[in-house]
């Protein structure tokens, strides 16, 4: 099994769609095959070497059946590779990009993409511990005439980041807001750390207001940023990759690009396997048409 992130290694492993298929079979039926219909556990030669054929009720599966790459059009290949290169490079790559170096439309490399970003989200897994570190960030164009937390052409964000005890940074983890008022922000810390971890964040009044309803969460001076560095480093951080690599992204998908960045950023220690990662997750999630694209992008804004 492919695992790290040399791209000589990788070309040595894919090199036509048929190594990509194998890949996928060690996937899906390496631990054992299980007819999705009846549960039978015996089966037979499907149709062709990448189908399996149920022995109680007939059942033709293919191996991308069912998964992310269900229906998917373009050659296996072109797809490993886009998906090996959204992983291997540690600022990804742009939709124009990926396109060009396998030779696809933009809209073709972008609907891979999409599908790659939604299978990057684990909120269940994200959330922080320990001591965090909480803040809001305005992503967006310059607004003429509008100044402080103005939403009028940005998208509120607040971020939070891990401080572990050994004095080096740990997760991130985000949430979009509405607005800046108190509820809103109760809810988002809720959404992004576990009860049990210690927060501290500026002396913004909405967080004020919350230390009588949170035990877990204190207030202290921002200083112009110098007591909350690492904070203010991801931060920019972000903002330099997603202007930088990707140049802007549409409100409605901002979510995405925040779970891009979460996603490597988290995995930074895992480089080696994070493109077998990937493709597990790919391998154990619905298909997502560009149908159920739109309604994950409807209810995430």
């Amino acid at each position: 099994m492919f695992t790290g992130m040399n791209a000589i290694e990788f070309g040595k492993n894919f090199y036509d769609n048929d190594c990509c298929y194998r890949y996928l079979l060690e996937k899906k039926w390496g631990k054992g095959y299980q007819c999705p219909r009846c549960g039978c556990q015996e089966s037979f030669k499907g149709k062709t070497g990448y189908h399996k054929r149920c022995k109680q009720c007939g059942y033709d599966e293919s191996v991308t059946a069912n998964t992310v790459f269900h229906g998917m059009k373009m050659p296996l290949l072109k797809a490993f590779y886009m998906i090996f290169r959204v992983t291997s490079k540690k600022k990804g790559m742009s939709t124009v990009e990926l396109g060009s170096e396998v030779n696809v439309q933009q809209k073709t490399a972008w609907l891979l993409k999409r599908k790659v970003q939604a299978v990057m989200h684990d909120r269940n897994k994200d959330k922080l511990d320990n001591n965090v570190e909480i803040d809001e960030m305005l992503v967006g164009g310059y607004s003429e005439g509008k100044t402080g937390r103005n939403l009028h052409e940005k998208v509120a964000v607040m971020i939070g980041v891990e401080k572990l005890d050994d004095g080096r940074t740990g997760n991130v983890n985000f949430e979009i807001l509405e607005n800046f008022e108190a509820a809103t922000m109760k809810y988002a810390i809720k959404q992004i750390t576990e009860p049990t971890a210690k927060i501290t964040t500026d002396k913004f009044k909405s967080y004020q207001s919350l230390t009588t309803e949170m035990e877990n969460l204190k207030t202290e001076l921002s200083a112009k940023g110098s007591n909350f560095e690492e904070l203010h480093k991801q931060i920019m951080m972000f903002k330099n990759w997603l202007r930088g690599t990707h140049h802007k992204c549409s409100k409605h998908l901002l979510f995405a690009y925040l779970d891009e960045y979460k996603y490597r950023f988290n995995k930074r220690n895992m480089r080696k396997w994070i493109f077998d990662n990937l493709i597990g997750r790919m391998m154990n999630n619905i298909p997502h048409p560009y149908p159920i694209l739109k309604t994950l992008c409807a209810y995430s804004t």
